[in-house]
């Protein structure tokens, strides 16, 4: 399964990284902005079955972000990140749940690698 993590905390990507990898998961992109995996997607909407969005972004916020993958068709599943207030993890869901994305869940930085197999669990191939 092609993963794209989109953080631009390098010690929040290289934890997620390595929590991904612990649960099974190799095939992991790590993006610093959010342009660069929607530049990807635009060519090949199919190009990640899952993105880990961290919702506070410096080139463009997670609600943007969600925004152009609905306007991208993007099919897969989004899992949101974030060290911001509780309503902001809770908001990103509704958003994109509204604009008809998939959403596993959201998880509160640092998450853990059970919660990242529990919310990757009904994604992954059986």
């Amino acid at each position: 399964m092609k993963i794209f993590v989109v953080d631009d905390d390098p010690f929040a990507q290289r934890l997620l990284v390595r929590q991904l990898e612990t649960i099974g998961h190799s095939d992991v992109v790590v993006f610093s902005a959010a342009k660069e995996p929607l530049a990807i997607l635009g060519s090949d909407v199919g190009a990640a079955e899952v993105i880990v969005l961290d919702l506070a972004m410096p080139d463009m916020d997670g609600m943007e972000f969600i925004q152009q993958l609905a306007r991208l068709k993007f099919s897969g599943t989004l899992i949101f990140v974030s060290g911001m207030d509780e309503r902001i993890l809770q908001l990103a869901p509704m958003l994109a749940t509204g604009l008809h994305l998939k959403v596993a869940g959201a998880l509160k930085k640092p998450g853990s690698p059970e919660q990242l197999r529990a919310l990757l669990s009904p994604v992954a191939p059986q």
